[in-house]
């Protein structure tokens, strides 16, 4: 027996004895390297999945399935053990296919040295046993600013020095600026006592949690006291550093007049990419915000990828909020809910608000979130030659060449009047205004959207071969630089199968079969590629649908315009243009005088006759036209 059937048979053993409990299965590859690792509620549903439900939608599905070729599961008492031992796995191994949080590593911590004269000070280092932590603080400039802040107002050290009470004692130490201009209490020089300066450190780690007004009071208790005691000099040092506070803490918008500690998290994904924010709020306030990414993310629907985010974040922080509030709820909520408040030590409530200050807390975080995609975006559109929305589109349609130019058409008509096309061009992604071109439906009684996308097809791509061939036979050196005419990279046809057939048709007749056409339903965004009879569907997160959907509804949307305008001219002409001896002039001039056909049609023959340019015969002829208008002035 080969190796390969040795692995095999060792693998479809473990399947044939998995036990129906809660736990964790570890996946590992022929190295013995552990490539995925999940919870499940039955181990043995859920593992024999992977082998006999067929690809579950994971764009990395198929290669995992594929690598596998050994399994480990621990079993677990309950779901929530389950959940806590996943989490552990994960952040020991990071196996390939499992969604990669960017890890706290990236990120520093707030460290309060455990000293009589504590420092504190923002570090990436490993933890260790002489500080304690606070954080991670995704936003390094802001944290960097608040620290300063508040040890300015709080009189923190900023120095480094190896401040003991025995070498102050001996005078090894000398004030320095930081004290001169009211930004550090002196303990080098022992102007203030340990226990003094630690009140000033403990009110700095309650400013972190958002403890804002106790705080407050206890400084206007401390000026008033000083004031009391004749300590003026001392009372207005309290007083600026009362001010400094308040100003501080007004900045901070309040949510919430309660002491309460809430955070928000936000999500917004694109294609295998996933963002959040989380907006903490301590105290009724909010606190900061933090934003984080996820990768490998495709296949999870967002329930899935809302727990392991939440897992995975709250491994990392020091505080947890009593609430947390989410825009999807995860998959199981009681158990995730459970796991946490066993991090926390105390109950943390996870739940989605639906209307009110919390709704729209969440719906700030979501904002965010979708700003760090496009933040991203752009970031990648500026890195690369090709967009990711047009790199995306072409692997997602399997197109020989990247969409760099894409046309689309639409058509437009009301009961088969008035029925225009257009033509919308986008390059590297964009709208290209030069590029819209509009067309009256010529060819087409009533309605037919088939004949009419075939027309606006017919005429665009006729000329445009014309203009290439044209061209072609014209170099001109000079002009070697100027954009010449091409065809499109991908035509995008509005519509479904029958649309896209049409316009297929048509590019057969022109010799234009190898152009990449597919349609776009809108009904439920399927895209109908050539001879393939059943539509495709993209993610909604995908950035390739978007775009589609971008270019589509900028053609409906030249198209409804132009429609329009074609319709309320329709609508002047049918009744004043339409009589025998009334052209534009003549219609400019009653229109100037009464404003409206209702007007015109009220009106009595001699007065009509009596407007620049008409006579008597063509007011009866008007009021003939505009007969049954009278009644409605």
């Amino acid at each position: 027996m080969s190796t390969s059937d040795q692995k095999t048979y060792k693998l479809s053993d473990k399947l044939s004895t998995l036990p129906d409990r809660p736990g964790v299965y570890l996946f590992k590859d022929a190295s013995g390297n552990v490539i995925y690792v999940g919870k499940a509620r039955s181990l043995r549903s859920r593992v024999r999945s992977y082998f006999t439900a067929g690809d579950d939608g994971r764009y990395h599905y198929p290669r995992l399935v594929a690598s596998i070729r050994d399994l480990e599961v621990i079993l677990t008492r309950d779901e929530v053990e389950a959940l806590a031992t996943e989490a552990a796995i994960i952040k020991l191994h990071s196996p390939r296919y499992n969604v990669d949080l960017r890890d706290d590593k990236s990120f520093p911590y707030l460290k309060v040295t455990r000293e009589p004269f504590p420092r504190i000070f923002l570090t990436r280092k490993p933890r260790t046993p002489d500080g304690g932590y606070y954080g991670p603080f995704t936003d390094v400039k802001s944290a960097r600013r608040l620290v300063k802040t508040l040890k300015g107002i709080l009189q923190v050290r900023d120095c480094n020095l190896p401040l003991t009470p025995e070498k102050i004692a001996r005078g090894r130490f000398k004030l320095c600026l930081d004290y001169h201009i009211g930004l550090c209490g002196g303990p080098c020089e022992g102007k203030v006592s340990a226990e003094e300066y630690g009140r000033g450190v403990a009110r700095f780690v309650q400013f972190l949690h958002g403890r804002h007004d106790e705080i407050i009071r206890e400084l206007e208790d401390e000026m008033h006291r000083l004031a009391a005691d004749m300590r003026f000099e001392e009372a207005a040092k309290a007083r600026d550093r009362l001010t400094a506070a308040r100003r501080f803490s007004e900045r901070q918008r309040k949510v919430d007049p309660r002491p309460v500690d809430r955070d928000a998290v936000g999500l917004a994904r694109e294609d295998s990419y996933a963002a959040f924010s989380v907006i903490r709020v301590r105290g009724g306030r909010i606190v900061g915000q933090s934003p984080f990414h996820m990768e490998r993310a495709t296949g999870l629907d967002d329930g899935a990828l809302m727990e392991a985010f939440l897992v995975r974040h709250y491994d990392l922080v020091d505080s947890f909020p009593g609430d947390v509030y989410l825009p999807v709820d995860p998959p199981d909520a009681t158990s995730l809910s459970d796991y946490l408040g066993g991090l926390a030590g105390r109950r943390v409530r996870l739940f989605v608000p639906r209307r009110g200050e919390k709704r729209r807390l969440v719906e700030t975080a979501q904002t965010n979130a979708r700003h760090l995609i496009e933040e991203r975006r752009l970031m990648a559109d500026k890195r690369d030659f090709i967009p990711r929305a047009v790199k995306a589109l072409q692997e997602q349609l399997h197109l020989p060449s990247p969409p760099m130019v894409i046309e689309a058409f639409d058509v437009s008509n009301l009961r088969g009047v008035d029925s225009v096309a257009s033509l919308v061009t986008f390059r590297d992604g964009r709208p290209l205004k030069s590029g819209y071109r509009l067309f009256n439906i010529r060819s087409v009684d009533g309605i037919d959207d088939f004949a009419a996308i075939g027309e606006a097809v017919r005429r665009r791509y006729a000329r445009l071969k014309t203009e290439i061939a044209v061209q072609e036979e014209e170099v001109d050196e000079e002009e070697s630089g100027a954009r010449k005419p091409r065809l499109p990279d991908l035509a995008l046809i509005d519509g479904g199968a029958g649309q896209l057939s049409s316009a297929r048709q048509v590019l057969a007749e022109l010799g234009l079969s190898h152009l990449p056409v597919i349609g776009l339903a809108k009904r439920l965004e399927e895209i109908y590629l050539p001879g393939n009879p059943e539509p495709m569907t993209l993610s909604r997160s995908s950035s390739a649908l978007r775009l589609l959907q971008q270019v589509r509804d900028e053609a409906h949307r030249f198209a409804i315009t132009r429609h329009r305008l074609l319709r309320g001219k329709r609508q002047v002409r049918s009744r004043l243009d339409d009589i025998p001896g009334i052209g534009p002039v003549r219609r400019q001039e009653l229109l100037r005088r009464f404003w409206s056909l209702s007007r015109i049609a009220a009106a009595g023959t001699d007065e009509i006759a009596a407007t620049p340019g008409m006579n008597r015969r063509l007011a009866e002829a008007v009021k003939g036209g505009l007969a049954g208008l009278s009644g409605k002035v």
